[in-house]
């Protein structure tokens, strides 16, 4: 399906944006994590939009909803953002028939999410939540600014951790903290050199020592950002292996934490689902076999159980 020129896009999307945080109408209506979350909504539902891929467009807003419902900004941007997009884009149905009813249906959705989460913001929790949420937006946007499709494997990482950790029944703080991590999970990847980040086919042995850097890159990097310090381990771990094969520790089992065996696996999941310039994407059934065959080796048997329970959940959403 052909997409409109860059330009009508770019165009169509300041408009979605300012018509969403008009909306919010909270006072913070122009904050960077009010602009930050709607510049990501609106990139995500034109995907769906085009591509017809909804799951995992519900998958992260349901994963979203609920790491910031304590957020009296987010809740304001969330609500105000699905019926924004179905005002604002309804000329989408030029390029996209059936625009019209994904959208009101889209709206309908997380107004349910929403609903079902519930209304009141913990005592205390807004400032905090947001002070957290702008820097890791800015850390995304340096990120997306440097090679936009870690940036949005980042994000996708962030929704389907979240979601592991939920389905694990782990405590609110801890899912909030598992969803953000999976977020800069990747940061590193900003001092990467771009020949390698974008390299149309396999790395090299050498590229790869320069790639698996990228671990230590990022810890030192939110190291320096004292209320990012709590994800250091996320950062610096993500590519341990359950066998002890991973790296930069060889770490195993229960020494890996919880953590980062969700975030590893919810890694590794969307990077086999994503296209690469040297490879085709895998199929989510063939993504979830690949887990299958590496589970107890790379990945913990529990934590690839229950991913395969959130896919499932998805797909018949």
């Amino acid at each position: 399906m052909l997409r409109p020129a860059a330009s009508r896009l770019q165009e169509r999307r300041d408009i979605v944006r300012e018509t969403i945080l008009a909306r919010a109408d909270v006072g913070v209506d122009r904050s960077v994590f009010g602009r930050a979350f709607a510049d990501c909504f609106i990139d995500r539902v034109t995907e769906a939009l085009y591509d017809n891929t909804w799951t995992p467009l519900m998958t992260w807003i349901d994963a979203t909803c609920r790491t910031h419902a304590d957020s009296t900004p987010a809740r304001a941007v969330f609500a105000a953002a699905s019926p924004a997009v179905c005002e604002a884009l309804r000329d989408m149905e030029e390029t996209a028939p059936g625009s019209r009813d994904n959208l009101e249906r889209l709206a309908h959705d997380v107004a349910q999410i929403l609903a079902n989460i519930g209304t009141e913001p913990a005592n205390g929790a807004t400032d905090a939540l947001d002070d957290t949420d702008v820097l890791l937006a800015s850390l995304v946007g340096e990120l997306s600014s440097i090679d936009s499709g870690t940036a949005e494997h980042s994000r996708n990482v962030s929704a389907w951790s979240g979601r592991i950790a939920a389905k694990l029944d782990l405590p609110k703080a801890e899912v909030i903290k598992v969803t953000r991590g999976g977020l800069v999970h990747d940061v590193g990847k900003i001092s990467t050199p771009q020949e390698i980040l974008a390299a149309a086919r396999a790395l090299s042995d050498d590229e790869w020592t320069v790639m698996r850097e990228h671990v230590l890159a990022g810890e030192e990097m939110i190291a320096k950002i004292p209320p990012l310090h709590q994800f250091c381990t996320i950062v610096r771990s993500h590519h341990e292996r359950f066998d002890g094969l991973g790296y930069p520790d060889g770490l195993d089992r229960s020494r890996i934490p919880l953590s980062v065996r969700i975030v590893s696996v919810a890694d590794a999941f969307n990077a086999m689902i994503g296209a690469r310039t040297y490879r085709q994407s895998m199929s989510p059934l063939q993504a979830i076999e690949e887990l299958k065959r590496c589970s107890g080796t790379q990945f913990d048997p529990r934590v690839v159980e229950v991913m395969i329970d959130v896919c499932l959940d998805g797909a018949t959403r």
